[in-house]
């Protein structure tokens, strides 16, 4: 994979297919390909698809993988330097997750370079109960067979050293971001000039549809959808659905133009 090199970090990414750029940004314990395979298969033919993996992730290590509260907009921060050494003009950033309050981040920062972002999994906020959700991974020493395919994956990905303090940072942040008002990208949210599509699936647990309605209702120009028969990983459970939404948000941005 190709890199770009930060004063403390080196970002790889992939970079397939032809046409207007759209930049992936993965979530948690995810890598560009491994959270977006299924949008690759669907859109490479028709854009060009920038997918880095975070720092920490994946082919992007050293370093290893950290948690500081402010990683989201130090991710934000990161995708701004890869697009400007890149310079592939402005983009419209697909974001799943933690990768999608980056990506309503980086539009807050950097206008210049966002067309537009379709977001998925986020919501703007840690809330209480996403704490209290989340503090039931640890310790990781007591994972039973319920977790061996999400241990497996990390260990493959990331590599073993980072299974524990990957699923121990992010907890860690996460209280630590509830502990100071749960702001994640909510406030940022009305800094926000380009078309905007957030998508919630119907049963998504993490992101309640009350906080997802009330990150839209603060972006002057956010659409909502609601996909049934999803919950927080739409690509994987709605995939032509999802890319579906990604193509008509799309073509209506492109006849703005």
């Amino acid at each position: 994979m190709p890199y770009v090199n930060l004063p403390d970090a080196r970002l790889a990414y992939l970079d397939e297919g032809n046409g207007p750029p759209l930049l992936l940004i993965h979530g948690f314990t995810g890598t560009g390909h491994n959270h977006f395979a299924p949008l690759f298969a669907q859109l490479k033919a028709e854009y060009r698809l920038l997918a880095p993996d975070l720092r920490g992730y994946g082919a992007s290590q050293p370093p290893q993988r950290s948690f500081p509260p402010d990683f989201y907009g130090r991710d934000a921060a990161d995708m701004a330097a890869l697009l400007d050494a890149l310079a592939p003009g402005p983009v419209t950033v697909l974001g799943f997750s933690d990768g999608a309050e980056s990506a309503l981040l980086l539009a807050a920062m950097r206008p210049d370079l966002v067309r537009g972002v379709v977001a998925w999994g986020v919501s703007g906020i840690i809330a209480p109960a996403m704490v209290e959700s989340v503090q039931a991974w640890l310790p990781v020493s007591a994972w039973g067979p319920d977790r061996d395919e999400w241990r497996n994956e990390i260990i493959e990905l990331h590599g073993e050293h980072q299974l524990v303090p990957m699923i121990e940072g992010w907890v860690a942040a996460a209280e630590a971001i509830a502990a100071s008002g749960g702001n994640i990208c909510l406030a940022e949210a009305a800094h926000i000039r380009c078309p905007v599509l957030l998508i919630n699936g119907e049963g998504e647990v993490g992101n309640p549809l009350d906080d997802v309605q009330r990150l839209a209702t603060r972006i002057p120009n956010a659409r909502l959808e609601i996909v049934p028969g999803a919950g927080h990983g739409i690509q994987w459970e709605q995939p032509e659905r999802l890319a579906a939404l990604v193509r008509a948000f799309l073509a209506e941005m492109s006849e703005e133009r």
